[in-house]
């Protein structure tokens, strides 16, 4: 049964601006918020998606909207109050400076497209691209200002490091909050796990019908068939040394090209023996921050839409 509760402007106001506040925040904390916020007891609220609803229905004049995402290792689902426009780094991102949203949409594609399908850079490759990207725009910045300025990104939740091998991956608000931004101008980089059907950055893929599956869903399947690993698409085992994701030896997205992509769709294109589709080849694709024509750099294989994002006419 839906929780019953008395949805008044102003307690609905205070739990929108604390969701704003949180940037990113699990469900557990969103529970106890609404139960204070709401003056209820946690028995009498079975669920929350009555209160999500409500928040997106008098949000969704300014483009804003409460999502999730499930975490790929734990399986805790995480919430966000994001922006829904495609360009959501330029809007949502606005106390940056032209010149480091610049560098966080370079690094925010450079991980999605990693050419190894890992979804993930080092540290090193983070630090070139993000440096030579910034120099052309405004500026070239020192190691020391552009490693200063990725803890930044990772603090705000945007992107993240893997402390198992120092790898720079996507945070929790880019995941959550980049749904569009991904789906316009990269949907052919997406994965989703067959499983649960939400995005995987992280995890296994089998190499009979490129489905993918996130680690949290592979350990569900395991322990529900107390054996080995088999696809949830197509039953076939699973080999573990499929994976992909930070340190992995990953599963190109060529690969699935090839194989008509994880989504089965037609993607043009073969592999000819050149780099993996998906590297960042230094073309510019034209997205406006603050009222300014910008660069970022964009994959050039033919399978991949070019990014719409207003002044897309706009190259380098």
């Amino acid at each position: 049964m839906p929780m019953a509760m008395d949805d008044t402007e102003h307690e609905q106001q205070m739990l929108v601006q604390w969701c704003m506040a949180a940037q990113v925040f699990t469900e557990s904390e969103f529970r106890q918020v609404i139960q204070r916020t709401y003056n209820t007891e946690e028995e009498e609220m079975e669920e929350i998606q009555p209160v999500v609803e409500q928040i997106n229905s008098s949000m969704g004049a300014f483009s804003l909207e409460l999502r999730s995402c499930m975490d790929q290792t734990t399986g805790t689902r995480k919430w966000a109050l994001v922006n829904t426009n495609a360009d959501a780094i330029s809007t949502g991102a606005t106390p940056y400076s032209a010149s480091e949203l610049v560098t966080l949409k370079t690094l925010v594609v450079g991980v999605f497209t990693e050419k190894m399908g890992n979804y993930s850079l080092s540290l090193h490759d983070a630090l070139r691209i993000a440096t030579k990207r910034n120099g052309t725009v405004a500026g070239t910045l020192t190691r020391a200002e552009t490693e200063s300025l990725i803890r930044k990104f990772c603090a705000d939740g945007w992107l993240a490091t893997d402390s198992d091998n120092g790898y720079v991956v996507l945070g929790d608000r880019s995941i959550i909050e980049l749904q569009s931004f991904f789906n316009v101008g990269f949907a052919d980089y997406i994965r989703l796990c067959s499983l649960c059907k939400e995005m995987a950055t992280l995890g296994i893929v089998c190499m009979e019908c490129m489905e993918a599956v996130h680690p949290y869903c592979a350990n569900r399947l395991m322990s529900a068939s107390a054996s080995q690993l088999s696809c949830p698409a197509c039953n076939k085992h699973i080999p573990q040394l499929n994976k992909f994701g930070p340190g992995e030896r990953g599963v190109p997205h060529a690969l699935e090209s090839v194989a008509g992509s994880v989504r089965g769709e037609s993607v043009a294109g073969s592999v000819r023996g050149e780099s993996v589709a998906g590297s960042v080849r230094g073309e510019s694709v034209a997205a406006s921050v603050r009222g300014e024509s910008v660069g970022v750099e964009e994959p050039a294989t033919q399978s991949i839409k070019k990014l719409r994002i207003e002044d897309s006419s706009d190259e380098e």
